[in-house]
């Protein structure tokens, strides 16, 4: 009788022993605090939308250089399947309880967001040690955690009343990287469609009249041999209300003829704005760059530019190719900047 005593109080301690232990582990604990509602395009700071308390219980137990980092679960959609970009957030840590940025060694610059399931620190090895000492039992630092939303006319495609999920893990690591807890947290973002947003800038680009079917003729001797050339004044046009760059490039490697081809690089172009001269490319089915311009404005504005396709002197591949009519397709682009 006496020996089964001995052994159930010797299980009862261990137990404690136990139990004593899992609470030395810190704890994590997230939640959300303030809705964020958008009205403008503007860039927007949503103050104290998420606080972690992280929390330490235990006599003299320290974990030295620890980080907080922060992972999206899931992409930022709403019922209506919209998706909110998630490089367009950044968190920003603004307040700390417990402890100081100071004592941690980490600054208050807002921190973008990766994609989901990648982590992005918001505090690296902090200096300040979770630590509780031989006569202290519990502690806990409390950080307030701010969104910023980058503003932008983006935004008026993504209005609506259906509030955008953003679900946030943060995640407590120690000095090695490893994970001590985490905890989740989901706050809502609603795009108001009563608000003023930016309609976003429109853009075109348009081969004029007959540059459209640009033909280039090498009808002489002299044409072989000084190379052929045909321009087209005002045969392109670019509508935009913010910075762009021109890019062309051809549907494929060579011009055809039937079976009979030869390169898109015997034939060169030359892009310019009124007396201005401008880049000369050889054609490629590589997108090129031949030009850039344009303002941010405030509705888009109309660019014309003059197209010269010429050959070069003495081009062989020219010389002995079988002659017929040979064509391909030119694309050009216009790409914001």
């Amino acid at each position: 009788m006496n020996r089964n005593s001995i052994s159930l109080t010797g299980i009862i301690i261990l137990m404690a022993g136990l139990l004593q232990q899992a609470m030395a582990q810190p704890r994590i604990a997230a939640s959300n605090q303030n809705y964020m509602q958008v009205s403008s395009s503007q860039t927007q700071t949503f103050s104290n939308a998420y606080q972690v308390q992280i929390s330490l219980e235990g006599n003299n137990k320290t974990y030295p250089n620890w980080s907080l980092a922060t992972v999206l679960n899931q992409q930022i959609t709403n019922s209506e399947g919209k998706t909110l970009p998630y490089n367009k957030i950044k968190l920003k840590l603004s307040a700390i309880n417990g402890a100081t940025f100071q004592q941690i060694g980490s600054g208050t610059t807002p921190v973008p967001l990766n994609s989901p399931g990648i982590q992005a620190l918001l505090i690296s090895s902090s200096n300040y040690p979770l630590s509780n000492h031989q006569d202290e039992f519990y502690k806990n630092i409390v950080i307030t955690i701010d969104v910023i939303l980058e503003g932008g006319s983006y935004l008026d495609a993504l209005k609506t009343w259906q509030a955008y999920s953003i679900n946030l893990a943060f995640v407590l690591l120690d000095n090695n990287g490893t994970e001590l807890g985490r905890s989740s947290a989901v706050n809502g973002m609603q795009i108001r469609p009563d608000g003023n947003y930016t309609t976003p800038a429109s853009y075109g680009i348009q081969i004029q009249n007959n540059a459209r079917s640009g033909l280039l003729e090498l009808k002489t001797m002299a044409d072989y041999t000084n190379g052929a050339s045909v321009s087209y004044t005002d045969g392109l046009t670019v509508t935009a209300a913010t910075p762009y760059a021109i890019q062309v490039r051809t549907s494929s490697a060579n011009f055809t003829a039937g079976n009979n081809s030869i390169p898109v690089s015997v034939v060169n172009l030359q892009l310019s704005a009124g007396s201005s001269a401008g880049a000369t490319v050889a054609l490629s089915e590589t997108s090129q760059t031949i030009g850039t311009g344009g303002s941010s404005t405030t509705n888009a504005q109309a660019y014309r530019y003059n197209l010269r396709y010429f050959t070069k002197a003495n081009d062989n591949r020219l010389m002995n190719a079988v002659p017929n009519n040979y064509s391909g397709i030119l694309i050009y682009e216009i790409i914001p900047q």
